[in-house]
């Protein structure tokens, strides 16, 4: 199963209309090579959701706005607003480089690929809220996402930034009971 790793998605909230963006760029491992002919045979579709797992933007790529790189070394999706590319690396990401050293020869690094997104001329359809979560439908490879939790937020007059990392998930904040007083012996 494929997997993702992104170092960062960015989002900029706008009041003018269709002037929404977002990015992505990290890092997709592909141990059964089969994401990159599927994008190219289908096409692909990139979503941004919030913390709530609203979608705040939505943009298909068909297959006809792929195309293949030389040798198979990835692929250039590109729509009017929008680019998304995945190109094959050999450096292999920190994160996945510990793995690697653990179950040697299980890992080649000639399956991870570069991961870089664009996409412009959007119109958010909910709110930004921490954490951001990218996620990229692949026909016959299924659904892959990441989540970023670690969030930054920078509130201007005309746009609120948004620049989310890596980062561990809040604790959450089980009900405490209220503990009963022991009973008195005597």
């Amino acid at each position: 199963m494929p997997t993702l790793i992104l170092t960062s998605i960015k989002a900029l909230d706008t009041t003018r209309a269709n002037k929404d963006q977002w990015s992505v760029k990290g890092y997709f491992n592909d141990p059964d090579g089969n994401a990159v002919p599927a994008i190219d045979d289908t096409g692909l579709s990139a979503l941004l959701l919030n913390g709530n797992e609203d979608t705040v933007s939505e943009t298909n790529f068909d297959a006809d706005d792929c195309r293949l790189l030389n040798n198979d070394k990835g692929v250039i999706c590109k729509v009017t607003g929008a680019r998304f590319s995945l190109k094959r690396t050999k450096r292999v990401p920190k994160d996945a480089m510990l793995e690697v050293q653990r179950n040697r020869n299980t890992t080649t690094a000639s399956s991870y690929y570069r991961v870089s997104g664009v996409l412009r001329r959007q119109e958010f359809e909910n709110t930004l809220s921490s954490p951001l979560i990218a996620a990229f439908g692949i026909d016959g490879v299924g659904e892959i996402f990441d989540v970023n939790y670690k969030c930054t937020e920078k509130v201007g007059t005309r746009a609120t930034k948004f620049l989310c990392t890596p980062g561990t998930a809040p604790p959450t904040t089980a009900p405490t009971a209220t503990p009963t007083p022991a009973p008195s012996v005597t």
